[in-house]
């Protein structure tokens, strides 16, 4: 094949691309990863759907055309975005489920919810980003620069 030429994606990668894509999500404990298993379901899906509850569709819309800053302006903002992101959430994982971790009496942290959103959003790529913005306001936090652990990509290559 030349370098102008492209292949029409299989049906069987459509397949295993609906299936997600193993990401890792900081965990409920700093030094321990949560390596979980995401798809990446569309906003307007969801809206369209169902998946987003009516009462909510207006913050989904923001959400969606400036992201979270825009959609936070107040306190009844904030609440509807919690629910979206949770519905997000609901969609976007498949092991384990949303449902498995509600079973397990753990619910998943704002920042957990963040990445999951950004990974919907825009793909693993986003996500060393966010993990780069993080890590930064971490250590201006603590008034340390220590070296940060190197990222491990745990996004399904097969």
């Amino acid at each position: 094949m030349t370098g102008g030429e492209r292949m029409v994606t299989s049906l069987h990668d459509l397949k295993r691309y609906a299936g997600g894509s193993e990401v890792e999500l900081p965990g409920f404990l700093s030094e321990e990863p949560l390596i979980v298993k995401l798809r990446r379901p569309s906003l307007l899906h969801l809206a369209e759907s169902g998946g987003i509850p009516n009462p909510l569709l207006s913050t989904a819309a923001e959400l969606f055309k400036n992201g979270t800053s825009n959609a936070m302006k107040n306190g009844e903002g904030l609440a509807e975005m919690g629910k979206i992101m949770h519905c997000i959430a609901k969609s976007a994982l498949v092991e384990p489920t949303y449902e498995e971790f509600e079973e397990a009496g753990l619910n998943l942290t704002d920042t957990q919810l963040m990445y999951i959103y950004n990974y919907v959003q825009t793909g693993i790529d986003s996500l060393r980003i966010f993990r780069q913005e993080q890590g930064s306001a971490e250590n201006h936090k603590s008034g340390g620069n220590a070296a940060q652990k190197p990222e491990s990509n745990h996004e399904d290559q097969r």
